[in-house]
């Protein structure tokens, strides 16, 4: 088991693209989540550029407080020019690890039951579309923390360079004719590197925003060689804390969801436990990867997500579980 603490801090010449090297599994990704507990908006974006391949992913995924869930990804071509930007989604680096601007504008697929995505042909077929348009400004909480990918490396399989920042978020998302004011929490996430989507067994990447302003990011990942690498992050009266990640255990819904995590950590106070249960069953969203095995057969990766509400020794908050699974004849392999 290793346990890996984000205390590398990183410059502002990370911000921007990278370089990418000669590996056409290159992927260099700029991803952004919040949640608004009193709005009862709960979302994320995200751009990977794929600079060897001239293309780039668009992202977003947004859960409304009345249930329904709107998703949508954009496929399209990109150039090598410095810009973080594709389809879409324009993320703007309005001064390095301090304040940055995000925009989408754009289409959206709405399910009143996300869990349909199991089956995303017919999921998206059957969806209503949705214009959306979101316009958020983003306050850094402290350092951004992690690995530049050249003297420090956190997670090999999935990037070489990773770091991570909590985040206040302040802006609208107008859904349709409806316009939700957010104020909130979160996290944004920048990683450069190869990527292998199944290259972990599994790991679980829980943020969450308390009322007392606590913030917290867990991450736990299960590696094919039968380690563990257990990482984690918290902001607390103003300052970064150090906290120690113990474990993660899942409590699974009969048709394979993870509908409550319960988390141990340890922090200057001493031990705690986190508990986060997901808010609506309908708002479960599997997305799913799929590459060649190299022996004829199909590796299938499930990384799902949904809005979970949190206790924290008598606080309450909001967040995000995002969870990935390699899948078996359509189960997760973690499953019991």
């Amino acid at each position: 088991m290793t346990t890996t603490k984000m205390t590398q801090r990183i410059g502002p010449e990370h911000e921007g693209r990278h370089l990418a090297d000669d590996d056409p599994a290159y992927n260099e990704s700029s991803y952004y989540n919040f949640a608004d507990a009193g709005s009862g908006v709960t979302g994320w974006v995200r751009i990977g550029l794929q600079h060897n391949r001239n293309a780039a992913q668009a992202g977003a995924l947004f859960f409304l407080p009345d249930g329904r869930t709107l998703f949508a990804t954009d496929n399209v071509e990109t150039s090598q020019q410095d810009t973080l930007a594709a389809g879409p989604l324009t993320l703007e680096i309005a001064e390095p690890h301090v304040r940055q601007h995000i925009r989408w504008d754009g289409p959206t697929s709405e399910f009143t039951d996300a869990r349909a995505l199991t089956d995303p042909r017919s999921a998206f077929a059957a969806a209503p579309r949705t214009p959306v348009r979101l316009d958020l400004t983003c306050s850094g909480r402290g350092d951004s923390l992690g690995a530049d990918g050249e003297t420090n490396v956190l997670e090999e399989t999935m990037a070489r360079g990773h770091y991570e920042q909590f985040i206040r978020v302040q802006g609208t998302l107008a859904v349709g004719e409806d316009t939700f004011a957010v104020s909130g929490a979160g996290l944004r996430d920048h990683s450069w590197g190869p990527r292998d989507w199944a290259g972990p067994v599994r790991y679980r990447w829980v943020t969450a925003a308390f009322a007392d302003e606590s913030q917290l990011m867990l991450l736990l990942v299960n590696r094919q060689d039968g380690g563990t690498t257990l990482e984690a992050m918290e902001w607390r009266d103003g300052t970064l804390r150090d906290v120690r990640l113990e474990d993660i255990a899942d409590s699974w819904t009969d048709d394979g969801f993870i509908e409550k995590v319960t988390c141990r950590i340890v922090t200057d106070r001493g031990p705690e436990r986190i508990t986060a249960t997901v808010r609506d069953r309908r708002q479960h969203t599997p997305l799913r990867h799929r590459r060649p095995d190299g022996a004829g057969g199909e590796l299938i990766t499930r990384i799902g997500y949904g809005p979970y509400s949190f206790t924290r020794d008598g606080s309450a908050g909001a967040g995000i579980v995002e969870s990935l699974d390699q899948l078996i004849d359509g189960r997760p392999v973690s499953m019991p």
